[in-house]
């Protein structure tokens, strides 16, 4: 009995040892809330009613799981702050505004830099005129940084600069920006050149953030940055460039070139005050998708010379961009070219492998150019109403097949036609508006949906054609070019972003009968699709982005009585 006793108590006490050491660890977990405030004194322990007074020594003392929070004010000019602890993958360090947008930081050359820091989240804080520099430095090595509804405003050179290290990038990676913006006006003293600048590093997500004014480049892949998702951004207003995918070209001793990038679902607009240059510029980049997004023009705005798309650069001193494996799809234009002439494709230096195919181009100024003879494949397109389809003339290698151009042109395809595509409209012009942030995309692309009897339905041709037929979830076609699984491999640690990475981002297809269909994994040598579910195909069997009816469509729309979609992009009601 005695033996029992003791054998108990034994049990109860280690017991009480886990219970305890079980509860330190999840305080642990949780972390401490510290605040600070203009009436506080860095004396003072950080907390409500005693606050820290400025976010140096703040950020110095804060550990894995804390939440720094700062009270609405002016802080006046904040500089180098660093973090000395990293925070964890389930307990981040996190510095927030009480109030987002009421917490302003200025005119210092950098006001966070997070070389050397993991796991921090910044949200909410307005970082106004760092004119000599950037508001928010990442460099190597840094991992696992949150920007989230903060106000970059006037800032000299970038809102947001990564720069890791040109020969290891992943000493920077799982970098997400969002709910931000990104304002440069005509009336702040600095010219934000850039609103996020990425160079040497991996795995960026960058979504629902919105544009303003004046920026030279808003969003840049500037130099060597592989695996980025661009979606659902609202750009109202840009100088030069709006996106940018592989900026920096290459030298004989420097590789800039970036790898797996998706531009999807992203709204490029002129604003109150300020033109719209250039929606996309695709040049030093390999395996881009530019999908789903919405651009529009307006024939009294200055088009300045640029194009909807750019693809491709070149520059003295340097080698030829070429972005090679570009797909270019389910994009809608309107009026592109504004007071200039500009096209909706243009293509300024060397290019391998850009294929364009189901996208709208309405009412644009020109339809395409090309000041260097590169081969383009444009199939399922709409040409409607351009002022003339050529604006350089170098297009002679460009491949026509099965694209609607309207008016008639006489250097389109054997299998293009002419005919009116028979939108739905209307076509109201654009309404030019000042800062007006918001952060779901707005497009006005229904206008460009098809009506019943348009002959642009069941008018496309398939993209390519099974070999030989079979079943399961491996399939060989005769062109795997066409479709992406969104990039070549897993993406790690997926789950740590909001979205964009954790979901799939291959093409969605019908094949024969069978779909939609979700490509994983593409084998491009050997021509074989990976499905996300069993398939059954005959030989010689059409593959094409996810449609209904007998064939695809041509542009950017897919017709359908329970109502019209973008192609490829799956129903809503299924």
């Amino acid at each position: 009995m005695k033996g029992s006793l003791m054998l108990l108590t034994a049990q109860l006490c280690m017991g009480l040892v886990f219970v305890g050491f079980g509860s330190l660890a999840s305080a642990q977990l949780r972390g401490r809330t510290y605040y600070v405030s203009l009436r506080g004194d860095d004396a003072n322990p950080g907390t409500k009613s005693r606050p820290w007074r400025t976010i140096r020594y703040a950020c110095s003392r804060l550990r894995a799981g804390d939440t720094l929070i700062i009270e609405p004010g002016d802080y006046g000019v904040v500089n180098g702050v660093k973090f000395a602890n990293s925070g964890t993958r389930e307990a981040p360090i996190v510095v927030k505004a009480e109030k987002p947008g009421e917490v302003i930081f200025r005119e210092g050359t950098c006001a966070f830099d997070l070389t050397g820091s993991h796991h921090i989240v910044i949200d909410g804080i307005r970082f106004l005129g760092y004119i000599r520099n950037t508001a928010i430095a990442i460099g190597a090595p840094a991992s696992y940084i949150k920007i989230r509804r903060c106000i970059f405003e006037g800032n000299g050179a970038n809102g947001i600069t990564v720069w890791g290290h040109s020969g290891n990038l992943p000493l920077v990676h799982h970098l997400e920006f969002y709910e931000n913006q990104f304002i440069d006006t005509k009336e702040l003293p600095g010219d934000q050149d850039y609103g996020i600048s990425l160079n040497y590093g991996m795995y960026a997500y960058v979504h629902h953030n919105y544009v303003f004014g004046r920026h030279h480049q808003a969003i840049s892949f500037k130099r060597k940055f592989w695996y980025g998702i661009v979606e659902k951004n609202v750009f109202e207003g840009f100088l030069y460039t709006a996106l940018y995918l592989g900026q920096n070209l290459d030298t004989d001793r420097e590789d800039n070139r970036s790898r797996y990038i998706i531009a999807q679902w992203n709204v490029f607009r002129p604003a109150k005050g300020y033109r719209a240059k250039t929606p996309i510029w695709c040049a030093n980049v390999e395996h881009a998708v530019i999908r789903y997004n919405y651009m529009e023009g307006l024939d009294e705005v200055d088009g300045g010379w640029g194009a909807g798309i750019h693809l491709s650069d070149s520059e003295e001193g340097y080698k030829p961009a070429n972005p090679a494996h570009v797909l270019i799809y389910g994009n809608v234009m309107r009026r592109i070219g504004g007071t200039t002439n500009n096209p909706a494709i243009r293509v300024l230096a060397r290019c391998t492998d850009v294929r364009v195919f189901h996208n709208t181009f309405a009412n644009c100024k020109r339809g395409i150019g090309a000041e260097s003879p590169e081969r383009v494949i444009f199939v399922n397109n709409i040409f409607y109403r351009f002022e003339r389809m050529v604006y350089e003339p170098k297009v002679q290698n460009f491949v026509f097949d099965h694209n609607c151009i309207y008016p008639d042109w006489k250097g389109k395809g054997e299998g293009d036609f002419s005919g009116d595509p028979l939108f739905v409209g209307p076509f109201e012009p654009l309404v030019l508006k000042g800062v007006n942030p918001h952060f779901e995309p707005d497009p006005r692309s229904d206008a460009c949906m098809l009506r019943e009897g348009s002959p642009c339905i069941d008018a496309g041709r398939f993209l390519t054609r099974t070999v030989g037929a079979g079943q399961g979830t491996k399939v060989k076609v005769e062109d795997a070019g066409w479709f992406t699984a969104g990039f070549d491999k897993p993406i790690p640690d997926a789950e740590w972003f909001s979205g964009g990475f954790n979901r799939p981002q291959g093409s969605v297809i019908r094949i024969g009968n069978s779909g939609p269909l979700r490509v994983v994994a593409v084998d491009y040598e050997n021509n074989i699709l990976t499905l996300d579910k069993p398939a059954k195909w005959s030989d010689g069997d059409g593959v094409s982005l996810y449609y209904e009816g007998k064939r695809p469509d041509v542009g950017a729309y897919e017709y359908s009585d329970k109502g019209s979609y973008l192609i490829g992009a799956e129903h809503p009601e299924r």
